[in-house]
């Protein structure tokens, strides 16, 4: 039986993410956004968007999709999920049904 600790080779995960992840945490003045993306090694990136801005927040999605697709040549679901704060007041469907205006699209559920 081996005492020895695992060698750095034998503690690396091997991380092939299948969607850009995303996670928001929204307040009345900025809406802070974290993503891993895939090809972006595991690294997590920071943006922020004026808080409201569902259109902004969409483009800022829509890029982070784009630049995944640039890097590895695939497209990629993007799944968002949003950390407690302002979900608790309401606000949460109100942003999710302007962002389904200005897009036509349908807001995501719950």
């Amino acid at each position: 039986m081996s005492t020895s600790a695992p060698g750095p080779a034998q503690a690396a995960i091997d991380v092939k993410l299948g969607a850009v992840f995303v996670s928001l945490e929204l307040s009345r003045s900025t809406w802070l956004v974290t993503s891993l993306s895939p090809g972006g090694g595991e690294k997590m990136s920071k943006h922020s968007v004026r808080g409201g801005d569902a259109a902004g927040l969409l483009d800022l999605l829509a890029g982070l999709r784009a630049r995944a697709q640039a890097r590895t040549g695939k497209a990629f679901p993007v799944i968002v999920i949003q950390e407690a704060g302002l979900a608790a007041s309401g606000c949460t469907a109100c942003w999710r049904r302007r962002a389904s205006r200005a897009t036509s699209s349908t807001p995501p559920r719950s």
